[in-house]
């Protein structure tokens, strides 16, 4: 039950919130400020004019990434790996300022450096925007969407590799003895043809499909004569030829009356 106290308490609670909330991003504002500016002075003290711009570039790069990675973390970063990496950098981001400021601290004071802070000062703060890099790609590259989409890839890819070795088994396994022999007679045809065509007489005219010479129409599949008879059976017999008989008639013409 919401009693006029409870309400007024509530809304005390929530403006004292608002007011914390105001003063950590002043003082979290504050502090990157304070960092780029001795980041910016150790970029001074320590590299040539012609250099300090890129230097500028790398500082920004470096403090967007602190005042970024906080908010991915609040608002973007899913539960899980992606989320612990992004903690990750953000806590070596933190550390990486926070040794700018020692080391740009130690050149002003013109103390001795300890050897790991002048290894640091010569191999790691030029490659601190390329660190930056890293960062926001890896945490890239662990959202979960991209991991849909890699998911999605990877089983497209199964899947044409299973099709793909289907079609080889049933290659394989189709019986192709017809095409073949049909595919055989038709290049039988096609080389008698050619052969057939090469050995006719050069000058004389080709003759028309299905005719003869004589213009007669011609079947080859249909026999010369017809079957059991050879071809000596089925040449004609030659006529008789008539002889004059003994008495001086023709073998075979009627007899001449007597006069």
């Amino acid at each position: 039950m919401t009693t006029l106290h409870s309400a007024l308490k509530e809304n005390d609670s929530k403006a004292l919130r608002g007011i914390a909330v105001a003063l950590g991003l002043i003082a979290y504002l504050g502090g990157l400020v304070y960092a780029g500016v001795r980041s910016y002075d150790l970029f001074a003290r320590t590299l040539p004019a012609e250099l300090l711009p890129l230097a500028i570039i790398g500082i920004v790069a470096l403090e967007l990434t602190a005042l970024g990675l906080p908010l991915a973390i609040h608002y973007w970063t899913a539960p899980g790996i992606q989320r612990i990496a992004a903690l990750g950098f953000y806590i070596l981001d933190l550390a990486l300022i926070a040794a700018n400021a020692i080391l740009d601290s130690a050149h002003n004071a013109g103390d001795l450096l300890p050897g790991f802070m002048a290894a640091y000062g010569t191999y790691i703060v030029p490659a601190l925007p390329i660190l930056v890099m890293v960062t926001w790609a890896t945490l890239w590259a662990l959202d979960p969407a991209s991991r849909d989409r890699d998911m999605i890839a990877a089983v497209r890819a199964a899947t044409k590799e299973a099709v793909r070795s289907q079609i080889i088994e049933e290659a394989r396994a189709a019986d192709i003895t017809a095409d073949v022999r049909q595919a055989a007679r038709a290049m039988t045809r096609e080389i008698v043809g050619e052969t057939v065509g090469g050995l006719r007489r050069p000058g004389l005219p080709a003759p028309a499909a299905g005719m003869t010479s004589a213009g007669h129409g011609y079947n080859a599949e249909v026999p010369a004569w017809p079957a059991g008879m050879s071809a000596d059976m089925a040449q004609p017999e030659p006529e008789a030829a008539h002889r004059p008989a003994r008495n001086g008639t023709r073998k075979g013409a009627a007899p001449e009356s007597p006069k």
